[in-house]
């Protein structure tokens, strides 16, 4: 028990005293060194629209250090991904639009919506990868009039992977390739998945078929979605941007050295690499 100038104060009172100002750093001090941090990004954005004379739009998915209680959140395209994107484009209907995209993909009725609305928009699209976009996100790139792709970035194969958490999830393919091989001995539940995985293989391909529409003619649109959808290859399988270029995309590698500048005001969770600038 302590008194200072008068008043008693207790261990317990330190103590909560303590845990309040520790709440209130481990709260306000993360979020104010985000806001800084996209301050600066808005800044460095705008700059790019004005250099290159288009509105730039951006889908990163990334584990940040600076994050409530330094806990990183795992990001992925979803519905709320699809319902922003979907306002910017609708907004900028009469600009070219560039969308920088970093995604390890996510929902494919997300990833659907938004390729589907970058194919549609009225002015030029080009869709920017400087390290990589998978599953959904390549399936976004193919919407795109052009494909800006640093030369290590990668692309990945868009086969919809199907199962629950519980048994786990696998490309539709293999489900297809599992009940084919069991016949009458394959189990409801491999039965019920490979049901599901046809429609969801079909469902791509539809959509792959439509988001290529203009650009090839009928046998190179064939040879580009089953190399992307039939499930032939992983699906972490990272395709250059030669192979993209090798398939058939529009893929162009002269790459903005302004997309790594802003690329670098993302701060990652791991810092296992150093080096000195």
């Amino acid at each position: 028990m302590a008194t200072i100038d008068g008043i008693s104060i207790g261990f317990w009172d330190i103590l909560t005293l303590l845990l309040v100002f520790f709440f209130l750093y481990a709260v306000l001090y993360p979020q104010s060194q985000l806001k800084k941090i996209r301050m600066l990004r808005q800044a460095r954005l705008k700059k790019m629209e004005k250099t290159r004379g288009c509105k730039v739009l951006t889908m990163i998915h990334r584990r940040e250090a600076i994050s409530m209680f330094g806990l990183p959140a795992y990001q992925f395209i979803d519905e709320e991904d699809a319902e922003q994107i979907l306002r910017g484009i609708r907004k900028f209907r009469d600009r070219p639009l560039e969308l920088l995209l970093h995604t390890s993909g996510g929902q494919l009725h997300a990833s659907i919506q938004i390729a589907r609305a970058l194919k549609n928009h009225p002015q030029k699209t080009r869709v920017i990868i400087p390290h990589y976009s998978m599953s959904g996100g390549t399936m976004i790139a193919l919407a795109a009039d052009e494909i800006v792709m640093d030369k290590n970035a990668v692309l990945g194969p868009i086969d919809p992977q199907v199962g629950d958490f519980i048994r786990g999830i696998y490309p539709a393919a293999s489900w297809i390739h599992i009940e084919e091989m069991k016949k009458e001995r394959a189990g409801d539940f491999t039965l019920l998945m490979s049901d599901i995985s046809r429609k969801s293989l079909e469902l791509t391909r539809k959509v792959a078929f439509e988001l290529l529409k203009g650009k090839f003619g009928p046998d190179k649109k064939n040879e580009i979605v089953e190399k992307l959808v039939s499930g032939e290859m992983i699906h972490i399988t990272p395709l250059s941007a030669e192979e993209a270029k090798a398939l058939g995309l529009n893929v162009n590698t002269d790459f903005p050295e302004d997309v790594h500048e802003f690329m670098r005001l993302f701060r990652p969770v791991k810092s296992s690499v150093e080096f000195v600038e």
